[in-house]
């Protein structure tokens, strides 16, 4: 192996993607899991090299060096999968681990009808995926304290950005229903913000074990697709009932649950700058992008 820095990602989905193109173009060294054969060609063209995920040996190999370890795999049947399966091999190679960090989602803190949340403020959740979170967020904070293993919890707001917005949708033509809930106030990060932050914490001294990640802005579903359709000169998509059979299960869930998520820890203790203070600076520039290709 050369001389620079290793991340090993567990997990290759959206926002995974997007860490492995920022850290290989800092001349990272990065590994990534997956459990799909379908994905290690696209894992190879970011310039990182794929791993099964059930590949002991090679995990292995790779802690052998200095290593930065970064999850984002959501719990299974209420269990991490990446502690449940590499929890002792991290033991017996703590000393090589440099930093610890899992992607989690502001979802833990459960429905606070509207009021602000820090990430200090009380873990209330209710739906079971929730109470899940809980329970991995846990699981990687002891395993660091029990490893002396730095280990940073990020809590991610509702993830947007290229190939995942609204822009995307209707520059497509899809069928896009907002529902009607009007007051209803969602949070939101920008991919490329999770990314920067995860770079910044790596190298920061903060003692900090949890970051929110959310954006300036929390906004309405209708604020935005009315001003994601007016960046394309379209018609605002249709609104629906809560209750209508167009809205799914999953959907609906989310709007069982509000808050407004605090970035003030990432901004003043980590310092970073968002680089998309809010939706409408994320999707002008996703639409920007577009009309590049």
């Amino acid at each position: 192996m050369n001389k620079n820095k290793i991340l090993l990602i567990f997990g290759f989905g959206y926002t995974a993607k997007f860490v492995c193109q920022k850290f290989s173009k800092k001349n990272w060294q990065v590994f990534c899991t997956t459990r799909s054969d379908e994905k290690i060609k696209e894992i190879e063209s970011l310039n990182a090299a794929p791993i099964i995920f059930d590949d002991e040996e090679k995990i292995k190999s790779i802690l052998n060096e200095d290593s930065y370890i970064l999850s984002t795999i959501p719990p299974d049947k209420g269990k991490d999968p990446v502690i449940e399966n590499y929890g002792c091999i991290f033991k017996n190679k703590c000393k090589r681990i440099k930093w610890a960090g899992y992607l989690s989602t502001t979802s833990v803190y459960g429905d606070k009808k509207g009021g602000w949340v820090t990430e200090d403020t009380l873990l209330e959740p209710n739906l079971e995926r929730s109470i899940s979170r809980v329970a991995a967020e846990k699981s990687w904070l002891k395993l660091g304290e029990n490893l002396s293993i730095k280990t940073i919890i990020f809590r991610l707001a509702g993830i947007y950005g290229p190939g995942r917005s609204l822009i995307d949708r209707l520059i497509e033509n899809e069928k896009v229903f907002i529902v009607n809930k009007p007051a209803h106030l969602f949070n939101r990060i920008h991919v490329d913000d999770i990314a920067g932050a995860i770079e910044m914490a790596i190298s920061s001294q903060s003692k900090a074990k949890v970051f929110n990640l959310s954006d300036d802005l929390p906004a309405t579903q209708l604020e935005v697709a009315q001003f994601a359709a007016s960046l394309l000169k379209k018609s605002c998509p249709q609104t629906v009932s809560l209750e209508s059979d167009l809205v799914s299960e999953m959907a609906r869930s989310f709007y069982k649950e509000e808050k407004k998520v605090s970035n003030k820890r990432l901004k003043d203790e980590l310092r970073y700058k968002l680089t998309f203070p809010s939706f409408k600076e994320g999707l002008s520039a996703i639409l920007k992008s577009s009309k590049e290709f």
